[in-house]
């Protein structure tokens, strides 16, 4: 992990473990000092999804939020709810693809 991934993974395991303590990207980017990288705080969620991708990190994010996973209800709820947004932008892809299709020119 890179310092500022350190710096979070060291913030969450002292100030979010646990679904009931999770922090905001806002406050994780305020708290560390860290860039935003936008309005939606686009670096704080991209090193925190290379953390997850890259580092084993058990972090969860739902409801505008992040923790430490500590048991298998909170990765369920975590894995339905990326399920359930795949499934949205599947059916996005889906139906532009049909008006693509059926499109009058």
């Amino acid at each position: 992990m890179n310092e500022e991934q350190q710096r979070i993974w060291e913030y969450l395991n002292q100030n979010a473990v646990g679904y009931d303590n999770r922090i905001s990207s806002s406050e994780i980017r305020d708290a560390l000092n860290l860039e935003s990288g936008g309005p939606t705080n686009e670096h704080v969620r991209n090193l925190i999804r290379n953390m997850i991708f890259n580092h084993a990190c058990l972090i969860g994010s739902f409801r505008r939020g992040y923790w430490i996973i500590t048991n298998e209800d909170e990765l369920e709820m975590v894995i339905d709810d990326l399920n359930s947004r795949a499934d949205g932008v599947r059916e996005r892809a889906n139906a532009l693809q049909q008006n693509w299709d059926n499109r009058n020119d």
